[in-house]
C-alpha cells in the first residue's frame, strides 16, 4: 500500500509538473492563473492552503545562512551537551521532537510551522554523494517531493515520465543541466533526428562502402552547451528478412583534426577505438577506414 501511495504521488507531481509547463505556454493569461487556481483547489482538498504550501516548499528547497536557525538536527544537539536548567528547559523538547520525527521550525508572529524528515535517496560518486533516484522523488517529503537525476533537481516528469518530455520542453528549458537531463532521458539520438538537426554532410547512394551509403552527417545546436553531433548509418549486414536498418551514433566533432563535424566518413573512422584504450582511434586517418568487405 506504501508503494502504490507513492506511485500514486509521484504521478501526481509528474502530472502537476507537466500542467505547470502546459500553463506557462497557454496563450491567455487566464489559463495561466486557471491553472495557479486549480491547484490551489486540489492543495485545499489536501487540508494544505496553497500559499502555506508554496512557504513550506520554500522552506524544504532553501538553503544558505537562514537554514542553520531551524534545522533540528543542529539544535537538538544542544540538548545532549546542556548544564543549565535553562537550557535544558528549552533543549529537550527540541530533542525529543526531532527524535520524534520533525525536521525543520519556523517561527512567525502567531503560528509555528515544522516540517518532517524527508526519505532522501542518493547514489555514491567518486568521493561524494548526490541525490538521485531513477522511479520516484529523491527528496520524500510530507509537503514536497523534489526530483533528481545524478545531483541534477529536474521536473517531477523528467524523472517518473519521461514519455512525455517533448522537444519543446527541452528546447524551452533555459537551464543548461536540466535540459541535458531531459535530452539523456529523451535520447540524445531522437533528439537530433527529430529536432530539426541541422545536416552537415551526406554521402551519396552508391558510396563503395555498403554503410555509408545515404550515410547522414548531423548537427544540433544546444544554448549554452556543445553541439550534439550524430553520424546516421545503413548497418553493414542486412536482417534476416533482407532488410537494412539504420542506425546512429554519436561523434566527437573535434577528432582527426575537426574532421569527423565536417565529414561523413572521417565521422564513421572516429567512432571505431582501440580495445582497451578508447582514447586512441583504431584508424590513423579518416582514408585508412576503407574495408573490403562489411559483414
Amino acid at each position: 500500500d506504501a508503494l502504490d501511495a507513492r506511485d500514486a504521488r509521484d504521478a501526481l507531481d509528474a502530472r502537476d509538473a507537466l500542467d505547470a509547463r502546459d500553463a506557462l505556454d497557454a496563450r491567455d493569461a487566464r489559463d495561466a492563473l486557471d491553472a495557479r487556481d486549480a491547484l490551489d483547489a486540489r492543495d485545499a482538498l489536501r487540508g494544505l492552503d496553497g500559499a502555506e504550501r508554496r512557504f513550506a516548499a520554500w522552506c524544504v528547497q532553501s538553503n544558505g545562512r537562514w537554514w542553520w536557525r531551524w534545522d533540528l538536527s543542529f539544535l537538538s544537539m544542544t540538548w545532549l551537551g546542556a548544564s543549565t536548567d535553562s537550557v535544558k528547559a528549552w533543549s529537550k523538547p527540541m530533542f525529543e521532537a526531532f527524535v520524534a520525527g520533525a525536521w525543520c521550525l519556523y517561527w512567525t508572529d502567531d503560528t509555528l510551522y515544522w516540517i518532517a524528515k524527508p526519505a532522501v535517496h542518493v547514489e555514491r560518486a567518486p568521493s561524494v554523494r548526490r541525490l538521485h533516484n531513477e522511479t520516484c522523488a529523491a527528496l520524500e517529503s510530507d509537503i514536497e517531493n523534489l526530483y533528481f537525476w545524478h545531483g541534477v533537481m529536474v521536473p517531477a516528469f523528467v524523472v517518473v515520465r519521461p514519455d512525455w518530455i517533448t522537444i519543446q520542453h527541452i528546447d524551452s528549458e533555459t537551464n543548461a543541466e536540466v535540459r541535458r537531463v531531459m535530452i539523456e532521458r529523451f535520447g540524445a539520438a531522437r533528439y537530433v533526428a527529430e529536432s530539426g538537426a541541422e545536416v552537415i554532410d551526406e554521402c551519396p547512394a552508391d558510396h563503395p562502402m555498403v554503410g555509408l551509403r545515404t550515410a547522414r552527417l548531423l548537427r544540433k545546436a544546444v544554448p549554452d552547451d556543445e553541439d550534439i553531433v550524430y553520424v546516421d548509418l545503413l548497418n553493414s549486414t542486412p536482417e534476416p528478412d533482407g532488410s537494412v536498418k539504420r542506425y546512429m551514433l554519436r561523434v566527437d566533432p573535434n577528432a582527426y583534426g575537426g574532421r569527423a563535424g565536417r565529414e561523413c566518413h572521417a565521422a564513421a573512422a572516429s567512432t571505431w577505438r582501440r580495445k582497451g584504450d578508447l582514447s586512441q582511434f583504431l584508424f590513423a586517418t579518416p582514408e585508412a577506414y576503407a574495408p573490403l568487405a562489411e559483414s
